[in-house]
């Protein structure tokens, strides 16, 4: 038995248990805010219908669904029923994978039309003389389908990959979501296939499901009602990404099941959180924190705090102001968490902006996907063999430092070199790693393309062809990823590339700490579900450049555009719905202590405007003036 399962029963653990049981079976719909459980109760669902039902299920060769929005929140609740086979749980795109495979038939139907789409979209484009993309790029995208198009025919099986290529017979994430969908809108006997083969569907995190999948899975629900069970288990407050539905529509005969109570923050961050939610459903959390059978009353304060060039240097002394305020040094120490809105606000503070603006601003994609966890080909030569040359010299360890040399280096990983040879190519080698090692120094301006240099050289590991290229100034178009000879691609790569090469190499050090999760900075939209003792959320909209999230307009500072106004009077998600959301993310992660930083031009008015929301305490209210008293 696990934690979750061995936790007291909530009222809404006791309701959804008594909806479970019914017959014809009952659909459901859980709000869950910030805090509840809400996994908990969905892994003790899980548990009562294996308990109740698994009989019944293994004889009639029946499984539940359990979709999750992650394959980290997958492999979690998989262990948490102990890989019951009973239990099928798994990402949305891999779920629909698994109930459309069967059909190659249709699927490659589809593919043929789906094609015959992109071919009618691009001849329109071509046709029109408004187009702004060259006639040029439009004919080679034509040429593409149309190869595409005579080869389908002979495509034997599809698979499912991340990026789609329709001639070797891939479909992508993508194109799992809109053929899913389009199948069981058109075929009434899948929709019976998949009821009888899951009579159960529980969605996780229901609030980021595409608004067509939940669409979908209520068509089944609603021609298999009495023997098909459809449940929702999320938060619309905690709704981050703009692709996800939000709120879940109910329909009749449904049940709404709200779990109110929140078992992780303090007495002072819960007030805050229920302040910032009243606005928009008026679910209001209650319990809060509890230690040794007594409530947690923490803290939770905001700091204004003007926009200047010392920003960092303010954040420092917010942490001081708070260490001393209530004598923690844990405020100043890495264990707390420091919440951005943007990856690019970490990336300054932790001195890495110049190499995040390379892979990111105007890149290719494979480097902005690979940019977050140094998995992008030109950074694995510093990630897979710089950084850790460099990780054990300060470890004063040179045996590793040799492994990685018998490891990569094309002098010694043939093994071929023998007595007085080997012994010149180590000391050779030994003078190229001291010089790698000294322009990898904090104090060091070597950049990226002399640590390039010094490894070419040397031959101190063989280089990617394409690094190669680069360097030589000879790239080629088949060196591009995904970019189909499109000359476009080759010129933003080669943009981005020369950007990167002349970073200082150094960058990678904080980099390196970011993409290990070693430093306290994570974004405000990358750790719904995480939690943590202390946190710092920074609001920033001068640094952020985001313009789907403006604090600025939601505190009040600034007026509402035109289309805000409209948004909020058609009802349509609007910039104060979804910062309102962001802030709640951010704040319901604190454990026991919050600390908001608000940078702004007005402080004055700002503090006032903050004032009058109740959000936070007057006397928690405090400006740079407060931090020169302490």
């Amino acid at each position: 038995m696990t934690k979750r399962l061995n936790s007291p029963d909530t009222e809404a653990d006791v309701k959804l248990k008594t909806c479970l049981d019914k017959f014809p079976r009952v659909s459901f719909n859980m709000i869950a805010g910030a805090g509840s459980g809400k996994t908990t109760s969905l892994v003790k669902a899980l548990n009562h219908i294996i308990t109740t039902k698994g009989d019944v299920l293994r004889r009639r060769g029946q499984q539940v669904a359990c979709i999750t929005y992650t394959e980290i929140a997958a492999q979690e609740i998989w262990n948490d029923v102990e890989s019951n086979p009973l239990v099928h749980v798994s990402t949305i795109h891999s779920f629909l994978w698994t109930i459309i495979k069967p059909f190659q038939k249709d699927i490659k139907k589809w593919v043929i039309q789906r094609i015959g789409e992109k071919q009618f979209d691009i001849k329109s484009k071509i046709d029109n003389p408004r187009t702004r993309i060259s006639k040029d790029k439009l004919y080679r995208q034509l040429e593409k389908l149309n190869f595409q198009a005579l080869t389908i025919e002979s495509i034997p099986y599809f698979g499912y990959g991340t990026g789609s290529n329709y001639s070797k017979g891939i479909l992508g994430h993508d194109d799992i979501i809109k053929l899913a969908i389009s199948m069981i809108e058109d075929f009434k006997m899948l929709g019976t296939i998949v009821s009888q083969k899951y009579p159960y569907i529980f969605v996780d995190e229901s609030q980021d499901t595409f608004p067509h999948i939940v669409t979908s899975f209520k068509k089944i629900d609603s021609l298999h009602s009495e023997t098909f069970c459809l449940g929702f288990f999320g938060d619309p407050m905690q709704k981050i990404f703009p692709t996800g539905v939000g709120e879940i529509p109910v329909e009749e005969k449904w049940e709404t099941i709200t779990k109110p109570e929140n078992f992780r923050c303090s007495q002072q961050i819960l007030k805050t959180i229920n302040a910032i939610r009243k606005p928009a459903d008026g679910l209001e959390q209650i319990g809060g924190r509890i230690e040794e059978g007594e409530p947690v009353e923490g803290s939770s304060q905001i700091f204004i705090l003007p926009i200047d060039e010392f920003r960092t240097e303010n954040v420092n002394k917010v942490q001081q102001w708070m260490a001393e305020s209530q004598k923690d040094v844990s405020w100043l120490s890495d264990n707390i968490k420091i919440l951005v809105i943007v990856h690019r606000m970490a990336a300054i503070r932790l001195g890495f902006p110049n190499l995040y603006a390379s892979m990111n601003d105007t890149a290719p994609s494979a480097f902005k996907d690979g940019l977050l966890d140094g998995s992008a080909w030109p950074l694995k030569p510093f990630m897979n063999f710089v950084l850790p040359v460099v990780e054990f010299y300060n470890k004063g360890s040179n045996f590793d430092i040799l492994n990685i040399l018998r490891n990569q280096c094309p002098k010694l990983s043939n093994g071929t070199l023998k007595g007085t040879e080997l012994r010149k190519a180590l000391v050779d080698l030994k003078i190229a790693t001291d010089k790698l090692i000294e322009m990898m120094d904090i104090s060091s301006n070597s950049t990226v393309l002399d640590v390039f240099k010094i490894i070419q050289d040397n031959n101190l590991i063989v280089l990617d062809e394409r690094i190669v290229a680069h360097l030589s100034g000879t790239i080629a178009s088949e060196f591009i990823e995904q970019n189909d000879g499109d000359d476009d691609s080759l010129a933003i790569e080669i943009d981005a590339m020369q950007r990167y090469f002349a970073c200082k190499a150094n960058e990678f050090l904080g980099y390196k700490k970011y993409c290990d999760d070693e430093s306290p900075f994570a974004t405000q939209q990358g750790i719904k579900g995480a939690e943590f003792e202390k946190v710092i959320t920074i609001l920033d909209d001068d640094e952020s450049s985001h313009n789907l999230f403006s604090y600025d307009k939601y505190f009040g500072i600034i007026p509402l555009s035109d289309t805000d106004e409209k948004n909020i009077e058609d009802g349509k998600d609007n910039v104060i719905a979804r910062t309102r959301r962001l802030f709640y993310v951010s704040c319901s992660r604190a454990r026991k202590d919050l600390v908001v930083i608000y940078f702004n031009a007005d402080v004055d008015a700002a503090k006032k405007l903050i004032g009058a929301t109740d959000i936070f305490a007057t006397a928690n209210i405090y400006t740079v003036k407060d931090l020169s008293q302490n």
